[in-house]
This record gives structure tokens, C-alpha cells and sequence, in this order.
């Protein structure tokens, strides 16, 4: 996929990349042209109301660019009748570091080098001055308008400017749309493509009403939310979920009916993680030394449940001197959490991490530890499997079903701090005094994280977009 309107010119695509640090595996390879947006804005709760009103005003402007592109497309599919279907991926959170941003990246990546017709699009980050494409086949267009997202910080709600959109939509149709999250840009994709007779469905990938409960204090924010909730995931059924306990979150809470459900398995580049890259001395570089090391990655903030695990270290350290923790990552709690460790010379801060260093980091730690109850999968947990290091999670969310009765790793009840804290315990005596059990752990390990291959991903899920289609356009 390749943009309209763009520019190959190597000065020009400098001038029109990011103005934040370069991040890892991510390169610009061509350039929208400069579209109208209007000025960034900060959190608020108030402004974020401006959403949907620019929202029904774009739809409402582009409704006889919609309806010619419905006929459009029926022709189209009359003409050119084909088995192969094509999907597109539209996410909100694409032009950040995130574990739907990398799965997602990776996932349609290996589509596209199997012969899947899959593209993947979102909106630029307001640090851009210009949409852009990334590696040949991240689409990530101009905005039209863009906020920081409340209470978390470095990343923001958006609205792509609809121009470029629906140039892109004739250029590349879609026969399946999978919206990631219900975000105000996949709210525009979602009705103008409903305008437009294409197929859409959504994947919950993120547990939003718990983020919204911990990071935003207002209570109506929290009702709100819910209710738009409800209405996106009646609007963009069925719903992909990928563990069996946000099925029932969605069935409980977003009200989603049981045959409108569909658990699909998620995959990670197996490759890039390896037990192989264990003592290389990675972890001694950013001042390791003790004998059992546990590693937290992730993005670095609240709702990751961090506070808990710093109550947590600070009663481990009382009783042992044996163990360190460190933190790979980035985000808004991170100054908080360094000042809250000033005195811990045994936590250790490796900042953001990609290829080889980070996958030595895996393979080096002994453990690692996950303390999060709002991850609907968790990307890092099979990452640390597949890296042979038995991982340590919470009762609550997608990371339970990865390690459930595969000796793998522990799964402990959520925020229960006496049974982490014996846990944590047991992990250093196993470590230390029972060799060919925690040996045995790596190897379970690395033998669970082969169920979650991009081979079987795109498989189970092309399978099913395929059933989708036949469906719906009565092939």
C-alpha cells in the first residue's frame, strides 16, 4: 500500500518525519501531502466532547462521496468477482509503542509477505506534520484532529482527516474492516464504511472501562464511556475477543450476545525471541549482579498495576537480598516510579528496549513478573516465553490463559499481596536450590510459546474473515 499524493524525496521525507525520538524498527517510506487540521489539544473532559460533534459534521459533509463509493464498490465486486478477500486493520494507537501497535504491525506484516491482502492504516500522531507510511505498509493518515487521551499520557484520541481516507478506500478496498478499539477515528471508519455497504467488525484488545475507571476521575466520564462503548460493539459486530474471560466481560458488561462472540488466538514473531541470547551479558550492562532477576516490561504506568508492584518489592527486599528487578519501558509514571526506588540499588531501569538488547533482556531474566489485570492477551508475556523465562501473572485478564496448567509460570489471584510475596519467595528458592525444576520450567516455557505463532494467527483468522465474507456478500 502505497499513498496518494506523495513525495519519494528523500530531504522531504526527513523533513516530514517525527519530531520525537526515532523508534525502534520504524522507518518512513513515503509521505502524504499536506492536508487542513486543526491544532492539537490537551486532555480534557469537556474538549473531548468535540469529538463527536467534528465527527457528524465529517460524515455529514462526505455522505455523497459515501453513497457513490456504495455503488461504487457493489460494481466493482459484480465486475470482479474473486475469491481472495482483503481486510483492513484500522487502529488508533498505530503511531505509538504499545503491545496492539506491535502485534498488529507484526501480524499484517506476515500477511502481506504470505500473500494475504491485508493492509493496515491509523492516524498520524499529532508530532507529525503530515500523514505517513511506514515500512511500505503502516498507513498512518493526516489528521484532522487530535487531543491527549485522559489520564494517559503520551498517547491521544484522534479524527483522520476524511479526504485522504476515501482516496485510500477506492484505491485499496476492503471486502472486511477489524477495528482495534473503539476510539473516535475508528468510529469514522466504522460508519462511513457502514455508509458504503463494507463489512466491519471490531477485536477487543483493550479493556477500556477499567482504564477509564483508573486513570479519569470523573464519574461521568466513566458512564459515558460505557454507553459509547455499548454502541460500538452493537455497530461493528462480531466481536473478536481473545480469551475467555473478556468473552464474558463483553457479554456482562458491553451486553455483546454470546453467537456475536468469536476467540480467536493472537501470535507473536516467535523468531526474534530466543533462549539462545541468555549470557551475553546484556543485563550486566545496565548494573545486574544479583543471582536471581526478575524483569517487568511494558509500558510504564498505572494501569499496569505498577503501584502494586513496588508495595510488593519493597516487602521482598526486606526479607531477601538475592533478587533484582528490572523495568524496561517507557511512559508517564516512570519518573514517579524512579523516585519511589531512589533508594532500591536492586531495581534497575533499562528504558525503551527493541531487537537484540531486549530479547537478551528476556533470556537473561530468571523470572518475569506481571502484575497487570487489564491486559485482554499480553504480547510481552509470550515474548518472555518464548525467551525461556517462565513469567508470573494475575488471575485477572488474557495473561492467565497463556500460562494456565502448562508449568510455564504462576498464575496468583490479583492484588493479593501475602500470596505474591511467598510466591516471589518460592521463585528465588527454585531458582537457587532446585535446578532441574526451574530448568524444567524454561523448557515448558519456550514449548508453550509455539501456539502463538503468526503462522497460526493468520491462519485462524483469514479462515474466519472468509466465512465472514461469503457471508455477508453471499459469494
Amino acid at each position: 500500500m502505497t499513498a496518494s499524493s506523495t513525495t519519494k524525496n528523500k530531504s522531504d521525507l526527513m523533513l516530514h518525519t517525527d519530531t520525537r525520538p526515532p523508534i525502534f524498527g520504524r522507518e518512513v517510506t513515503s509521505v502524504f501531502k499536506t492536508h487542513f487540521s486543526l491544532p492539537h489539544s490537551k486532555a480534557s473532559n469537556v474538549k473531548s466532547l468535540v469529538l463527536p460533534v467534528l465527527l457528524v459534521v465529517m460524515i455529514l459533509k462526505n455522505i455523497p462521496y459515501l453513497l457513490s463509493m456504495r455503488f461504487y464498490l457493489k460494481k466493482r465486486r459484480k465486475k470482479n468477482p474473486s475469491k481472495e478477500i482483503r481486510v483492513l486493520y484500522f487502529s488508533d494507537n498505530l503511531d505509538e509503542v504499545n503491545g496492539i501497535a506491535n502485534n498488529l504491525r507484526h501480524v499484517v506484516s506476515y500477511m502481506k509477505r504470505n500473500g494475504y491482502q491485508a493492509n493496515l492504516a491509523g492516524c498520524a500522531f499529532n508530532t507529525r506534520s503530515n500523514g505517513v507510511i511506514e515500512n511500505h505498509y503502516v498507513v498512518l493518515t493526516p489528521r484532522l484532529y487530535s487531543m491527549d487521551q485522559l489520564g494517559y499520557a503520551n498517547s491521544e484520541l484522534a479524527l483522520p482527516n476524511f479526504k485522504p481516507v476515501l482516496r485510500l478506500f477506492k484505491r485499496y478496498p476492503a471486502d472486511i474492516i477489524e477495528l482495534e478499539t473503539p476510539s473516535p477515528g475508528a468510529w469514522s471508519v466504522a460508519i462511513g464504511a457502514k455508509i458504503m455497504g463494507i463489512k466491519v467488525i471490531s477485536h477487543y484488545r483493550t479493556d477500556v472501562p477499567t482504564y477509564t475507571c483508573t486513570l479519569v476521575k470523573a464519574k461521568w466520564m466513566h458512564i459515558l464511556v460505557l454507553f459509547l462503548m455499548r454502541l460500538f460493539y452493537n455497530m461493528t459486530r462480531p466481536v473478536i475477543s481473545p480469551c475467555e474471560e473478556y468473552s464474558r466481560i463483553l457479554k456482562k458488561d458491553i451486553w455483546v450476545p454470546s453467537n456475536a462472540i468469536q476467540k480467536l488466538p493472537r501470535g507473536i514473531p516467535l523468531n526474534q525471541f530466543s533462549p539462545s541470547t541468555r549470557g551475553l551479558g546484556v543485563w550486566e550492562k545496565f548494573g545486574g549482579s544479583r543471582p536471581v532477576r526478575f524483569l517487568f516490561v511494558g509500558r510504564i504506568s498505572k494501569e499496569k498495576d505498577l503501584p502494586f508492584l513496588e508495595k510488593l518489592w519493597h516487602l521482598l527486599r526486606q526479607e531477601t537480598d538475592s533478587a533484582e528487578l528490572m523495568f524496561v519501558g517507557n511512559g508517564w509514571y516512570l519518573d514517579t516510579l524512579k523516585a519511589n526506588f531512589s533508594n532500591c540499588p536492586e531495581v534497575l531501569f533499562a528504558g525503551e528496549q527493541g531487537g537484540e538488547t531486549l530479547a537478551s533482556l528476556y533470556a537473561d531474566a530468571d523470572y518475569f513478573i506481571f502484575p497487570s489485570g487489564t491486559d485482554t492477551f499480553g504480547n510481552v508475556v509470550v515474548e518472555a516465553l518464548a525467551s525461556g523465562t517462565p513469567a508470573i501473572v494475575t488471575d485477572k485478564g488474557g495473561p492467565q490463559d497463556i500460562i494456565k496448567d502448562q508449568g510455564c509460570g504462576f498464575i496468583l489471584p490479583f492484588e493479593k499481596e501475602t500470596i505474591w510475596l511467598e510466591q516471589l519467595k518460592e521463585c528465588i528458592d527454585i531458582k537457587l536450590k532446585q535446578p532441574e525444576k526451574y530448568e524444567s520450567m524454561r523448557r515448558c516455557a519456550f514449548e508453550r510459546s509455539r501456539f502463538f505463532s503468526l503462522e497460526n494467527t493468520a491462519k485462524s483468522q483469514w479462515a474466519y474473515f472468509t466465512t465472514l465474507c461469503n457471508e455477508y456478500y453471499k459469494k
